[in-house]
């Protein structure tokens, strides 16, 4: 296979490094859904505010005695005796336990998804080749606003066009209406519904 993998994620950001053609093809997803969380917790009444909240046992927690001390920090906690236990250890000895999501992926299933979705995403626009060139990577480098609304005709703050660039031979191409809609509702113009 002419690529070589090399992919790093956050739920940002995900690149893969294609070393035969000196390429690096990059996406994007930024989402509003995440569990991420912390809080100082002083009993139990608080603490299962935070799990119920945090969708623990599914998602792990982290516990420490406080925002900057990581001595007594335990991670991946996914069992509620541990949490316990860890967590009254925290409160004889500080008098409150810092609490917050483990966001490593292998203990927040949502996180994991955001992933997935992101890798999906690269995927795709690896396999998109530029019709110029033959270059894999052909993707969105831009997003034009102006979709006219529906009921004044003033340009709204919705897409009305994407401009997919090359990364090799700087070939571009535009496409109108990408959400198959040439007008945009009311509610949401600027003019109509301010």
């Amino acid at each position: 296979h002419p690529y070589i993998p090399f992919a790093y994620a956050d739920d940002e950001w995900m690149i893969f490094i294609d070393k035969k053609n000196g390429l690096e093809i990059i996406e994007r997803e930024i989402s509003s859904e995440t569990n991420f969380s912390s809080a100082v917790v002083k009993s139990i009444k608080e603490l299962n505010e935070f799990t119920t909240r945090t969708k623990f046992p599914s998602h792990g927690l982290i516990l420490h005695g406080s925002l900057t001390d990581f001595v007594d920090i335990k991670k991946g906690i996914t069992e509620k005796e541990t949490l316990e236990t860890h967590f009254h250890y925290l409160i004889d000895k500080y008098g409150e336990a810092y609490i917050q999501t483990d966001m490593r992926a292998m203990y927040n299933p949502t996180r994991m998804q955001q992933i997935e979705k992101l890798a999906n995403k690269l995927i795709q626009k690896i396999k998109s080749i530029c019709p110029q060139c033959d270059t894999p990577g052909f993707g969105i480098t831009k997003a034009t606003a102006g979709l006219p609304c529906s009921l004044c005709g003033n340009e709204t703050r919705s897409i009305l066009s994407y401009t997919y660039t090359c990364l090799t031979c700087n070939y571009h191409q535009e496409e109108k209406y990408p959400h198959h809609k040439m007008f945009e509702e009311p509610m949401y113009c600027d003019f109509c519904n301010p």
